[in-house]
């Protein structure tokens, strides 16, 4: 529990972010399609994105035979830069049922309050509720409650406390069940002179105060910086002394270009191998693979190697989980967690393969004007598209809409219950159409063509 702990707490110190982190739209290239095959499988995931670079939707598929079926769908809306709502929907009975959303509430651009609601049968029920406080733009408390007898019951409560120089000084975390303290846990930090992260030690309330129950230590080169070696170390209450527990440590080639991680756990008066991960780049500093070894028979054996290939600049399009000798038949495709890079962060994605695809954000939205009968023209990207349009939500706040063909008869037709700016017609055949909106003070019109 208290290693979760632990991990919960770094990624609240390093992570405490808005709900989506977009990127640039002058940035180069953006994901558009990641295909997956995980065991027997296959996945389509096909993202949209706003003029900004925003992540607005993602569109997930399951294979079955030769087509493509519909399984679920996630999407983001936004005012001005901030993500105020998140929408989650199944395709169930031939429609796209809601079956989870956030909504997210700013005060001063800062985020102030998220609600969760899970729907069943299209009735929303509340689940959960985050409250945030800040003090001159630092986060200072952040509050979860979840929902109890129509009632909002606190469940969680993090306090940050900072240094004169903004760095985290110390978090608090309380744990409540029915309201009432279960835990409560102090992680308190510290710091080198150039701001690196050198300590942090983690303590539980008793009665009789706070006591030792876990430590962490960042070693770093001194001549480059880079970060060598994370350690852990428990406290033993009999001796009142720290004991290792466990650690990593980081080579680099090149003076900058990870080589290795190798994790170790105390035994008795030692340390003990675990696992190793191996890194290989090619001339252009490009990751081409990385292997996970464990030790056997007294050396590092391979057994399963993530490998990338097929560069667009910097980026893999084709990324495989194949067995090294010791982990089964070498070069054998095996389902493993694959890490890549989701436009500018960190994914981790299940499978045995995934084939990514980039295009431009500025490439998603192509206006095509029809005879305007009375209506104004909207814009709607991707525009041809293989079944899935879009509108953007912040210019335009649809209450309804009709898809009809050429010859003016409906096809389709929807009611908007919440925000949304997606339109659907995958189930129709290829060709072209024509989609008449409304909002609350205009009616909108544009040529769909469906390929």
């Amino acid at each position: 529990m208290k290693y979760l702990f632990t991990t919960l707490i770094l990624m609240i110190l390093h992570s405490v972010c808005l709900p989506v982190v977009g990127i640039s739209a002058n940035d180069n290239q953006l994901i558009t399609e990641i295909r997956v095959i995980d065991n027997d499988s296959s996945f389509r995931y096909l993202y949209l994105y706003d003029d900004l670079g925003n992540k607005v939707l993602e569109t997930k598929y399951y294979q079955q035979d030769s087509t493509w079926i519909r399984k679920t769908m996630n999407e983001w809306i936004y005012t001005g830069t901030n993500c105020t709502a998140q929408r989650e929907r199944s395709w169930k009975d031939n429609q796209w049922l809601i079956t989870y959303a956030i909504d997210y509430e700013f005060v001063n651009d800062q985020l102030n309050t998220e609600t969760h609601n899970a729907y069943s049968n299209g009735l929303a029920n509340l689940l959960k509720k985050v409250d945030y406080q800040y003090d001159n733009a630092r986060l200072t408390s952040k509050k979860e409650y979840v929902r109890m007898l129509n009632a909002w019951t606190l469940n969680l409560e993090n306090e940050f406390r900072y240094l004169a120089d903004g760095k985290t000084d110390s978090i608090i975390t309380t744990n409540y069940t029915s309201g009432n303290i279960v835990t409560k846990l102090l992680s308190t930090f510290a710091y080198n002179a150039d701001s690196s992260l050198q300590s942090q030690i983690l303590q539980e309330k008793s009665d009789t105060g706070w006591n030792n129950t876990e430590k962490i230590n960042w070693l770093y080169d001194p001549n480059s910086t880079m970060l060598v070696s994370v350690r852990n170390k428990k406290w033993i209450s009999t001796t009142s002394r720290w004991e290792n527990t466990q650690r990593i440590d980081y080579e680099y080639i090149n003076g900058d270009e990870l080589a290795s991680e190798t994790y170790q756990r105390w035994k008795t008066m030692f340390w003990e191998n675990d696992i190793r991960y191996d890194y290989q780049y090619d001339n252009a500093k490009r990751l081409l693979k990385k292997t996970l070894s464990k030790p056997i028979y007294t050396d590092w054996r391979g057994l399963i190697s993530i490998n990338y290939s097929n560069f667009t600049n910097q980026k893999a399009n084709d990324i495989d989980s194949k067995y090294e000798f010791w982990g089964g038949t070498t070069g054998q495709l095996t389902t493993s967690y694959i890490p890549f890079m989701f436009n500018n962060e960190q994914a981790v994605q299940k499978g045995r393969s995934i084939g990514i695809s980039y295009v431009p954000v500025k490439d998603t939205a192509l206006f095509t004007p029809v005879e305007n009968y009375g209506y104004h023209f909207i814009p709607v990207y991707p525009n041809p598209s293989v079944g899935i349009f879009y509108v953007n939500t912040q210019k335009y706040a649809l209450k309804s809409w009709t898809v009809s063909n050429i010859n003016g008869q409906v096809l389709k037709q929807e009611v908007q219950s919440f925000k949304s700016g997606v339109i659907d017609l995958t189930e129709l055949p290829k060709g072209v159409y024509i989609l008449k909106a409304t909002t609350d003070t205009e009616q909108l019109i544009q040529k769909l063509i469906k390929e």
